[in-house]
């Protein structure tokens, strides 16, 4: 009968070696996402989201709107015509003001348009200036600026 006998020395190698190999993944990890390259970034000024405005990308020409009351604390929709894009996200931020954390993930239709619902948040020293960033397959950044409806 073979008794296997417990190994301290194997264990205390265990017990020290395996943080260490998870902190090693992890650097890795945040290292290989550190290396990524920014993306391209495009201003694209927009007067008139409810009709869209568009941006060509290499070949590819990239719509950007907003549709329903473009008003604060309203509901409205974000679209995206993006080609041949896996993954689109939207955020709002207020000229000169921080107004909080708000990613929309945009998801693709029938059609091939990417949609979101979103809510622009109020400000109760009334601007009506705005940025929306949109992000497609975080290699390509739209900034495009617009102001909300009365």
């Amino acid at each position: 009968m073979n008794l296997e006998r417990s190994n301290p020395m194997k264990n205390q190698w265990l017990a020290a070696g395996l943080p260490l190999l998870i902190v090693a993944i992890a650097a890795g990890v945040l290292w290989r996402e550190s290396e990524a390259p920014a993306p391209t970034t495009i201003d694209l000024p927009c007067p008139t989201p409810a009709t869209g405005c568009t941006a060509r990308i290499g070949q590819h020409a990239i719509t950007v709107g907003l549709a329903g009351q473009i008003k604060t604390l309203k509901l409205l929709q974000v679209w995206v015509r993006a080609p041949g894009a896996d993954q689109v996200r939207a955020s709002f931020a207020m000229v000169g003001m921080d107004m909080g954390f708000n990613l929309y993930t945009l998801r693709q239709d029938k059609d091939g348009v990417f949609r979101a619902q979103a809510t622009l948040p109020a400000c109760v020293s009334g601007p009506r200036d705005w940025i929306m960033t949109v992000d497609i397959d975080q290699a390509t950044r739209l900034v495009v600026p617009f102001a909300t409806e009365l």
